[in-house]
């Protein structure tokens, strides 16, 4: 694998990289406005994080942080098209692992939404999804019994313990970090989350 770092992301960079490449890598069913991105990090519980070989980017990430319950989300997480394959997806999560080891060690605990697979529409969807929850299986992440329904979409939610501390997933720690994410009015219509017998 060839040698490849991570650095934080100003608001400009996220902005240019929203416009060139989040909008042709997610549903528009899934993408926040990129108003919601830039308002999380002037709080200062959103960041974002490029990926680069060398001066190129190849890859990004938009996080949550909850520092009360000592967890993030990874919001956003895609690697360019043409740089697929090979691994470098595996390689880029664990890099940001590493980088909220050395950067963030108040936080213990990575939660990732997948889409659920039984929500699915159709045979194609559903290969995607199991493929997509295949691949944070394979990073070291948890399924977890939590289940989050935002703005319609239907997620079934995947846990990387972060550090030494081995902090398990949370009911209360995910609702608390989404109470930050979305302002009251958009959580009391547009949030559910609950636990699950099976996820």
């Amino acid at each position: 694998m060839a040698a490849y770092t991570v650095k934080s992301l100003t608001q400009e960079e996220i902005g240019h990289i929203y416009q060139t490449y989040m909008r042709k890598d997610f549903p528009s069913d899934e993408l926040k406005p990129l108003s919601h991105i830039t308002r999380s990090m002037d709080g200062g519980y959103g960041f974002s994080l490029g990926i680069y070989g060398g001066e190129e980017l190849v890859g990004y990430a938009v996080f949550i942080l909850c520092k009360e319950t000592r967890c993030a989300l990874l919001d956003y997480f895609a690697i360019l098209r043409g740089k697929r394959g090979g691994g470098l997806g595996h390689h880029a999560f664990s890099l940001f692992v590493s980088y909220f080891v050395e950067n963030l060690p108040e936080v213990d605990g990575l939660y990732i939404e997948s889409e659920r697979i039984s929500a699915a529409a159709d045979e194609k969807q559903r290969l995607t999804r199991e493929r997509r929850i295949t691949f944070y299986l394979s990073c070291g992440c948890e399924m977890t019994a939590l289940r989050s329904v935002l703005f319609g979409v239907d997620y079934s939610v995947l846990y990387k313990p972060v550090g030494e501390r081995g902090q398990k997933a949370s009911l209360t720690a995910l609702d608390t970090l989404y109470r930050k994410m979305f302002k009251p009015e958009h959580y009391d219509r547009f949030v559910s989350l609950a636990m699950m017998e099976e996820s």
